[in-house]
């Protein structure tokens, strides 16, 4: 990348040394295939095409081609909607590999090279909040500050610029981080496995843990690895406040680690990692009793264990935790050819299509919620759960976070030392006490360029 494509674009200098490398995951290990599987799953399946009220906005002589950039599979199926709108318009979709998009896409910006409309992961948006480049969809002749109260005040606040002046996203789904369990393993133990009864009984630290001790005597466990159940807390907190101090050294945290401190001492964890094909076996024999997911954790484990239909249940995160997983969000650059009509293919997506349903996942869009079809739809491999009815419960007490260039490296030093703090048995508040200086030290020339960028776009 030149520094004359560098200039010519307006990416800021912060955006130049976070460009590259990025992983831009919540967790290691496996949380990058959860994100990516996730949407495959939720756009497995196309809602019906309806024709709405925007059909008198749009004017259908206009002919044209739009290029779409996404990070997942099977988009494609839902473009036919859109160009029952716009006959004379062609729509052309490109899907990346989730693992490698953030690059990709963040390379195409600063060359000018882009398409008119990016689909962007929630766990990558910040590094597209902090550069110039991408549409503030506040401005005419998009002017999106309407729709604002037709979002939840954190994703619309999730969506935005870091010094909170721009629209840079427009978002299209939200998921929360479900709990997944084996209903026939809870009754044969006499735990409660009814949903709200399992829920509400692991609230308390304490359930779970006799739940965890009294399994893991018959081999039979509900975690994967040790730190897996701090992963549950981080999805309720992001790692930085709007002032860029880390704040995740709270007691919230300190409790997060004594749980997974006790999981390691008195060895609850399977050890194993669902993603592998030993996991996929425990899975399959039951060894694996439950597991934390987004929405689309119910099509995965059918994957894995197509023989165990019937017997699985979804239900809230323990500890009384209402944790996100992500969201989708669409992006405008500023270098594409057809801005305007990108935007109506945007608008026409989160506002209108995802009325008649979202395969499972949950709508951005507020009046899209509530469909009385998809609030009674039932999931057979989840023994006729009303799942999406559960989903949409969840996504309505949780909160979507903010997310910052910076997340990926603090992640990895988090992870590293949080594992290494448990496996040494250290102080709780010692660990969170280190781990928060080795963070901020590292990232003190990064932190130091966003802070003066903020004070700087500050009246």
């Amino acid at each position: 990348m030149t520094n004359r494509k560098m200039h010519r674009f307006g990416l800021t200098l912060i955006a130049a040394m976070l460009a590259v490398g990025l992983t831009g995951c919540f967790a290691s290990g496996s949380g990058t295939k959860r994100l990516g599987t996730e949407n495959e799953s939720a756009s497995a399946q196309t809602p019906p095409a309806q024709e709405t009220d925007k059909t008198q906005e749009i004017d259908p002589n206009i002919g044209s081609e739009l290029t779409l950039w996404v990070y997942y599979k099977g988009f494609d199926k839902l473009i036919p909607q859109f160009q029952k709108l716009y006959p004379n318009v062609k729509v052309t979709v490109k899907d990346f590999l989730y693992a490698s998009y953030e690059n990709e896409f963040l390379q195409a910006l600063a060359d000018g090279d882009v398409p008119d409309v990016m689909l962007v992961d929630s766990a990558q948006f910040g590094s597209f909040s902090s550069i110039k480049g991408v549409e503030n969809l506040l401005d005419p002749p998009y002017n999106a500050g309407q729709y604002e109260n037709d979002f939840s005040e954190a994703l619309w606040r999730s969506n935005m610029s870091l010094d909170r002046k721009r629209l840079v996203g427009f978002p299209l789904s939200s998921s929360p981080i479900v709990t997944y369990y084996r209903k026939d393993i809870m009754d044969k133990y006499g735990f409660p496995s009814d949903p709200k009864a399992l829920g509400d009984y692991m609230a308390k630290p304490d359930n779970w843990l006799n739940m965890a001790k009294t399994l893991k005597k018959d081999g039979i466990y509900l975690t994967q690895w040790d730190p897996e159940i701090v992963l549950n807390f981080e999805r309720t907190q992001s790692f930085f406040d709007d002032e860029l101090r880390f704040q995740r050294n709270n007691d919230l945290f300190k409790n997060a680690i004594d749980i997974a401190k006790v999981v390691h001492d008195l060895n609850l964890a399977a050890h194993l990692d669902v993603w592998t094909s030993s996991g996929e076996e425990a899975v399959r024999k039951g060894n694996i009793a439950m597991m934390y997911m987004g929405t689309w954790g119910g099509d995965q484990i059918k994957a894995w264990a197509p023989e165990s239909a019937g017997l699985w249940r979804e239900t809230r995160l323990p500890f009384d935790l209402y944790g996100w997983q992500n969201s989708a969000n669409f992006i405008l650059p500023s270098e594409g050819k057809h801005r305007e009509l990108a935007w109506k293919f945007i608008e026409f997506y989160v506002t209108e299509s995802s009325k008649n349903g979202m395969a499972g996942s949950v709508p951005a869009y507020l009046p899209a919620r509530g469909n009385p079809k998809e609030l009674a739809s039932v999931n057979p491999y989840m023994g006729n759960q009303p799942v999406y009815a559960l989903h949409e419960e969840l996504v309505g007490k949780m909160s979507e976070l903010v997310t910052t260039p910076l997340d990926a490296k603090a992640a990895a030093i988090w992870d590293k030392m949080l594992a290494q703090g448990i496996e040494r048995k250290m102080d709780t508040a010692t660990m969170l006490d280190g781990i928060e200086e080795r963070i901020v030290s590292s990232l003190a020339t990064e932190l130091d360029i966003l802070k003066r960028n903020l004070e700087e776009s500050s009246p």
